[in-house]
């Protein structure tokens, strides 16, 4: 996930000056790029850059440009480094060059490669660039994840705090793509941070929908169904409906994990399967136990596991969801 790739950027600048091959890939450029640029500033001697650092748009250079490039020692400095940009526009002979460097780069010599993989690509040479340099992947996280994204990107890199919900707020406006986030993440940089709010983020982003996917999901959560009921028809304009399923069976599986185990379980659990993104919510979600038994979870998970199979064998959408918050408000009063 990308603020894990953030993290091992981090990581790798604080051990000092990178070398070696580094592969940069993913399609959040935004990021990719950034991190290529703070690769650079911690790789080249500011005295001598213009001696010592080549850069390459990739549907720009040739084979002949990127190997005499490549095969410059250092000037005056430690290293040399050269930047190939978008390696997905490599010519086959330029693709050459870089595969026939990247596993035997010299001490002096700094290679990075960034490069948007095309999707279902099966090509050797990005396979070859994973295993021979330093690899990393700018990954979206999963929906559930971006609000607990934003957060951290805010504070990593913007040096803002933002509250759960105004990072809610932010992705209800701006939607899931990370370049789109971070941009917005920047333009926001410059408001005090005690002057954002949810209703100011409707200001300064005015395409905030009138209820986004993560309150609407913790309005269920607190089965709350009639106003879920409300809010139905504005969700489902911007979400497919089988990814709201899935996202309301993972929140009450975490609810169920409170009431099994505590707060202190969840966490853990987040953290063990790789998906800390969502630790910034587990107070919200032992707020949200406290209206459940373990006998209610189950139930729901059944309610839900049905929906899904309804979604997926035809079923529209809204008249699933109509049909499972009328029996989810049943089994409320039932309990």
């Amino acid at each position: 996930m990308t603020a894990s790739a953030d993290a091992q950027l981090a990581r790798a600048l604080d051990k000092g000056p990178p070398t070696g091959s580094w592969f940069l890939y993913g399609d959040a450029g935004r990021l990719r790029d950034e991190a290529a640029r703070q690769l650079v500033e911690a790789a080249v001697e500011p005295a001598t850059r213009d001696f010592n650092f080549d850069q390459f748009r990739a549907g720009e250079v040739s084979a002949e440009q990127l190997a005499s490039a490549l095969a410059m020692p250092p000037m005056m400095a430690e290293r040399r480094v050269v930047c190939v940009r978008d390696a997905e526009r490599l010519s086959a002979a330029a693709r050459k060059v870089v595969h026939s460097i990247a596993g035997s780069l010299p001490s002096d010599m700094v290679l990075i490669v960034t490069a948007t993989i095309p999707k279902g690509s099966r090509a050797a040479f990005y396979r070859d660039l994973k295993s021979n340099c330093k690899s990393i992947e700018w990954k979206a996280p999963r929906s559930a994840e971006i609000p607990g994204w934003i957060c951290e990107r805010a504070r990593r890199r913007w040096r803002m705090e933002l509250s759960p919900k105004v990072a809610q707020a932010i992705a209800g406006a701006v939607g899931e793509d990370l370049s789109s986030l971070d941009a917005a993440l920047e333009k926001l940089a410059i408001v005090p941070s005690t002057d954002l709010s949810v209703e100011s983020i409707k200001e300064l982003i005015p395409r905030t929908r009138r209820m986004d996917r993560w309150t609407w999901l913790d309005l269920v959560a607190t089965r709350e169904y009639r106003h879920a009921f409300d809010e139905l028809d504005g969700v489902l304009t911007g979400e497919r409906g089988v990814g709201l399923i899935a996202g309301l069976v993972e929140h009450h599986l975490l609810l169920g994990l409170v009431l099994i185990g505590g707060v202190g379980a969840v966490r853990t659990t987040l953290s063990e399967t790789g998906r800390s993104y969502l630790s910034w919510k587990a107070g919200t979600y032992a707020k949200q136990a406290r209206v459940w038994t373990e006998a209610d979870i189950d139930q729901t998970i059944k309610r839900l596991h049905r929906a899904d199979r309804l979604m997926k064998s035809g079923g529209q959408d809204r008249a699933v969801f109509i049909e499972l918050l009328l029996a989810l408000e049943q089994d409320r009063c039932a309990s």
